[in-house]
């Protein structure tokens, strides 16, 4: 069946797989589910070939390049998490912490502070996050939830405009591409720089962050889950299941070592120097170029995983030299770290298969197809937002999304006239939309993972926040498209409004206290 007549259909498989894993909170069996309704579309609607097309799927998603260094590298993680809390290390840093982070507020606000300053890489930016401070919020009674909102919002919109980051190759690459199909004679990497005021997406969800944090206004499920965690203690709800099950609690320190901060120090300093490094030696470090030239080429897959094998190993040589803990009992720990990631590895495979299903049915094209009867130059660059805030919630990628879009937005915004700078702003930070709140991203994936959060929960609680900073984001383009004001006044009045409108929320709108995303559905 030819792609463009699929048409709405190709919609169907992701919105499946949405849908019934926020109201099962069976996430496993959902996104086959929606695997195997796009591979039965694909091969002309016959179940019994769709189910044998669905696990070809899932088989070359799993043994791509790049996805098999970044499960590899989950499991190491897992792995040294394991030996780390074997080792005590991590209770030591908590205790250390706590002695100086005297509220919750200050524990939350450290956590969003530390996803910034780890800007390289949303990856390590998540997992270095997560580990650090969930036994720091977890003293505090701040929900698993909100751990996870914390690092979901405070990871990717970071590195994604950061200019030096592992984005900032694919995304200055996608730049030049269409300039040089069009013979636009200007500086990509300028242009990308000139797009970060237009980030509108990623701007307002950075800030919503601190404002909920700072303030305390918090609305809708995640009320909820906030004053579940401070009134009973409980940081997961009763009928959670987090995605990462193993606890420090889990694993017993033997009575005769003596924990010290420094066996959780450094293997994440190695973790972190090493992911430096490795960027850096991919890129072509080694043969003269400069470190923000080398980041736009570096192999990011095999950068973290070079490192997750470095911090490992750190690890493993403290507990043998160091803390002498017998090599039985450090096998032990490894293999629990092993099963603490299994159910995300699985999640992280079947999320990729019906992302690779969803662009088989060409969801891109066709949602680009509808927005273009709509567009004139003025609302192109909300429509383009719109298009990409839809395609990535979607497939859930934030790449692929651009990727779609480019080669479509950015030569409709020069035959129009609309301002380039803008049009790509809002296709990278569009993107960014499905990354934060579809149960299908991988990054949504791995902050549940690294908060120990129950997925739907994670996803429950977060998408009324990310469909706040959305609307506020497709106002700001369409003043800006129409105004033409200066963009730092859009932005002013862009966060005015993500202020008011979270103060409302918080105070007025009480009636969704307990109401989660997954029950708007039944």
């Amino acid at each position: 069946m030819p792609a463009e007549t699929y048409g709405p259909i190709s919609l169907l498989p992701a919105l499946i797989a949405i849908v019934l894993t926020l109201v099962s909170r069976q996430a496993l069996l959902s996104l086959f589910a929606g695997i195997w309704l796009g591979a039965t579309i694909l091969v002309g609607w016959n179940p019994v070939a769709g189910a044998a097309r669905s696990l070809q799927f899932v088989v070359t998603n799993v043994t791509s390049t790049f996805n098999v260094k970044l499960l590899l590298f989950t499991f190491l993680i897992g792995a040294m998490l394991g030996m780390i809390f074997l080792s005590g290390g991590m209770g030591s840093v908590a205790d250390a912490i706590v002695k100086r982070v005297k509220t919750s507020r200050q524990a939350q606000l450290g956590t969003s502070v530390l996803g910034m300053l780890i800007f390289f890489d949303s990856y390590a930016s998540t997992m270095i996050s997560g580990s650090v401070m969930r036994p720091v919020t977890d003293r505090f009674d701040v929900s698993r939830e909100k751990l996870a909102y914390i690092l979901d919002s405070t990871t990717a919109p970071t590195a994604s405009i950061a200019v030096v980051s592992t984005w900032l190759g694919y995304e200055v690459g996608l730049i030049k591409q269409q300039f040089d199909a069009l013979g636009i004679d200007r500086s990509p990497f300028v242009v990308f720089v000139q797009s970060i005021p237009f980030r509108f997406y990623s701007l307002f969800a950075l800030v919503l962050v601190f404002v909920i944090v700072l303030t305390d206004w918090d609305f809708g499920p995640m009320r909820a889950a906030e004053r579940r965690a401070r009134n009973t203690g409980k940081v997961l709800g009763d009928d959670a299941n987090p995605l990462m099950e193993t606890q420090a609690s889990d694993i017993e320190t033997p009575d005769s070592v003596d924990p010290r901060w420094w066996y959780f120090v450094s293997p994440i300093l190695v973790l972190i120097a090493v992911t430096v490094f490795s960027l850096w030696f991919t890129g072509g470090g080694m043969v003269g170029r400069s470190f923000s030239d080398a980041l736009k080429n570096a192999d990011t897959a095999s950068a973290i995983l070079w490192a997750a094998f470095a911090g490992c190993g750190t690890i493993l040589a403290i507990l043998v030299g160091h803390a002498r803990i017998e090599l039985d009992e450090i096998s032990d720990s490894i293999f629990e770290g092993f099963k603490m990631v299994m159910f995300p590895v699985a999640i992280l495979s079947l999320a990729w298969s019906i992302g690779s299903v969803s662009q088989k049915l060409q969801v891109g094209d066709y949602v680009v197809s509808v927005s273009r009867g709509l567009i004139t130059p003025e609302l192109l660059p909300a429509v383009i937002f719109i298009s990409a805030a839809i395609i990535s919630f979607c497939i859930g990628t934030s790449w692929g999304t651009m990727g779609i879009l480019f080669p479509v937005a950015v030569p409709l915004a020069h035959t129009l006239g609309s301002p380039l700078v803008m049009a790509i702003g809002a296709i990278l930070t569009g993107s960014l939309f499905g990354d934060h709140c579809s149960p299908i991203s991988d990054t949504t994936v791995m902050s549940s993972m690294f908060a120990a959060s129950d997925h739907v929960d994670h996803v429950n609680t977060q998408i009324p926040y990310a469909v706040l900073a959305a609307v506020i984001a497709t106002a700001a383009f369409l003043v800006s498209g129409y105004t033409g004001i200066p963009v730092g006044v859009t932005l002013a009045l862009g966060v005015a409004l993500l202020v008011g409108t979270t103060y409302f929320l918080s105070e007025f709108v009480g009636v969704t206290d307990e109401l989660g995303v997954a029950q708007t559905f039944e």
